[in-house]
């Protein structure tokens, strides 16, 4: 394999080269960022390591001028003034779509770098984490792939009062053994050719022109229509948004109650309510929640930890549930930082006591390292995807829970 390093600090040199020699990988060290430059136009490597301390340019700068150039080659960003920097060139770096293969503080750079360039190999050999010549985005929710051009604002307000949202739900589980114990329902819209959008093909617009209440409306209609489905699968609850519009109208109350007493033999119901929502009408959100929670429904603050406000909601509000924003989960093995936060918004909760659910949970290292925090529920594509309540009802409703998720016996931590 073919690497380049840049950096200003010429005895880096010597350390990579035999390092990399007896891995029987080739390197190029450039110290100048237009040695670099110009070394690019003439050979392309498999993989740059860059320092971000380079003098009068900085690696930000190499960041920024590799993202302009289209250049989305892997990366290992490289520095000796501590991991919170790195974290945060990595995040510079993500969002301008490069590919980072890792962050490496140099005095830990002979160990660490060995990790990086053995996932390295594992992810080659199963083509996971071959570079993209064009930016990689995130696979688009279920339905959303092929969003139809033409559905402006009065065609979603037809759809809306014609029952077009129809509920869609995700499952919610015990970590330990991916066992059921509740669902999010979460809106999609079925088009009159069948097709169905996700939520970030229609909701945008919604906000944009106050449809959201009607849309929140008509999916509690669709769900209590389906409640009867629901019976046999023995859910503890089923969890649904309110949007931080329908915070300003009172009628959304009227669709708890409906939603508490159309549930009340089956299941539980919560109410998930983000931050942001919190924090738009404090007053207002503190008395709706209590009658919330007053008309027999329980209550999550839903992205915790993606705001300001978020102890202050809590400290606020009567939640009962906290819900951890995927972010957390996707970073715990990017970022010391990122792991830090988690493990604190865990005890932070547990002190609280307070039933916590991760969010996006979607590898299994992810779902060992929960369960060893004590997690108490986890949703994710790693024990599924969003899907109609028909299809929800046949994976549950026949499948033993062995079936449903399985846990590699090597990781089973149930206590």
């Amino acid at each position: 394999m073919h690497i380049t390093c840049l950096d200003d600090d010429p005895r880096l040199e010597g350390l990579l080269r035999r390092l990399l020699r007896r891995l029987g990988h080739e390197l190029r060290f450039d110290c100048s960022v237009n040695a670099f430059k110009n070394g690019l136009s003439e050979a392309v490597p498999d993989l740059m390591l860059i320092d971000l301390g380079l003098g009068q340019e900085s690696g930000i700068d190499v960041i920024h001028w590799l993202a302009d150039q289209g250049l989305r080659l892997p990366i290992v960003l490289l520095s000796g003034r501590g991991d919170c920097l790195l974290d945060t060139a990595r995040r510079i770096a993500l969002g301008r779509d490069l590919v980072v293969l890792g962050i490496i503080n140099k005095a830990r750079l002979s160990t660490e770098l060995l990790t990086v360039l053995e996932h390295w190999h594992r992810c080659e050999a199963t083509e996971q984490c071959a570079p993209s010549p064009a930016p990689v985005t995130a696979a688009a929710p279920l339905g959303a792939q092929t969003p139809k051009p033409s559905l402006d604002v009065e065609t979603l307000r037809e759809l809306i009062g014609q029952g077009a949202v129809v509920p869609y739900l995700q499952p919610i589980v015990d970590p330990r053994d991916g066992s059921l114990q509740g669902a999010e329902t979460l809106a999609r819209l079925r088009l009159p050719d069948g097709q169905i959008l996700g939520a970030g093909s229609f909701i945008p617009l919604a906000e944009d022109h106050k449809l959201i209440y009607p849309i929140t409306q008509c999916l509690v209609q669709a769900l209590i229509e389906q409640r009867r489905q629901l019976t046999s699968l023995g859910l503890e609850f089923i969890a649904i948004n309110l949007p931080p519009n329908g915070l300003e109208d009172q009628p959304a109350l009227d669709l708890v109650r409906a939603l508490v007493t159309e549930f009340g033999n089956t299941c539980a119901v919560h109410v998930e309510i983000t931050e942001t929502a919190c924090s738009l009408s404090p007053q207002q959100t503190q008395s709706l929640a209590a009658n919330i929670r007053l008309a027999g429904a329980k209550l999550a603050i839903d992205d915790f930890g993606t705001g300001y406000s978020s102890m202050r909601a809590l400290a606020e509000l009567p939640f009962e549930t906290l819900k951890i924003d995927l972010s957390f989960v996707s970073e715990m093995f990017d970022s010391p930082k990122a792991l830090s936060l988690l493990r604190s918004i865990i005890a932070f909760g547990q002190n609280l006591e307070l039933k916590l659910v991760a969010e996006g949970v979607e590898t299994e290292a992810q779902r060992q390292l929960l369960v060893t925090e004590e997690v108490n529920l986890a949703q994710g594509f790693l024990f599924g995807r969003p899907m109609s309540i028909e299809a929800f009802v046949e994976r549950y409703a026949k499948a033993p829970t062995s079936d449903r998720y399985s846990v590699p016996s090597c990781l089973s931590s149930n206590p």
